[in-house]
């Protein structure tokens, strides 16, 4: 071969070979560099309605009272029933998260069987409760999936009463319907993106509540104190 071919051979082969361990170079991390990262995955957003079920059990005690304008034999009378009852019902909601923390409101309709009949002298009544609903609010502090809060507002409810005078078979039915008050803490956790599963307790307060009873038994005032505690699980689909 010719010595000037040779050389010229020879100077193509170093190019190529240089240019190969250039690009080479070229993508390999700097000293010292690691490559970058992965995203992490986003938080859980509780922004959003939603809509579930629930059911517990709420125990807790009523006071009630009799008082007769006419001072017949169950004047002064007093009972002090339980109020032990399993509750379930249905629950409707929004939140809107803020950061860590999430702002809401919440309302729930139940049914329960707080069902009692009492005798005293002189007197018989049989108190029954059918339903309770409530209104509430809620402040969350939610850690990813998980979400702790308190919750507070008003609480609703109608009291039934059957009264009867044993001595002489008179009777009168009176009911009340009655604004309370409930507060509680609770915690939910984000099952799926749209399964949400919660526990809670919430405390429920009726006041005093009182009756005039008409009719036969014309003349006799009953007077009610109610409050109960409760705990409940849920279940909810968020939309």
């Amino acid at each position: 071969m010719h010595p000037k071919a040779s050389m010229a051979s020879l100077a193509l082969l170093c190019g190529a070979l240089f240019g190969v361990g250039t690009a080479a170079a070229a993508d390999m991390p700097g000293p010292g560099l690691l490559p970058p990262a992965p995203p992490l995955p986003a938080l859980y957003s509780w922004t959003g309605a939603y809509l579930g079920l629930q059911a517990g059990y709420s125990w807790g005690q009523e006071r009630t009272r009799f008082s007769d304008a006419f001072g017949r034999g169950f004047n002064g009378a007093r009972f002090r029933p339980g109020a032990d009852t399993a509750i379930g019902g249905v629950q409707a909601g929004f939140n809107y998260q803020l950061g860590g923390f999430v702002l809401g409101i919440e309302g729930d309709v139940e049914a329960l069987d707080a069902s009692e009949t009492l005798s005293a002298p002189g007197i018989s009544t049989r108190l029954r409760r059918d339903w309770q609903a409530s209104l509430r609010g809620r402040v969350g502090f939610a850690m990813d999936r998980f979400m702790i809060y308190a919750t507070g507002g008003a609480a609703f409810t109608e009291f039934d009463y059957r009264v009867l005078d044993p001595a002489t078979g008179l009777a009168a039915n009176t009911s009340r319907s009655k604004t309370g008050w409930a507060a509680g803490l609770g915690v939910n956790f984000a099952y799926t993106d749209s399964l949400i599963l919660g526990a809670e307790y919430r405390y429920t307060d009726f006041g005093k509540v009182s009756h005039a009873i008409g009719g036969s038994l014309q003349g006799l005032t009953l007077r009610e104190e109610a409050n109960m505690h409760a705990l409940r699980a849920s279940v909810a689909y968020k939309f």
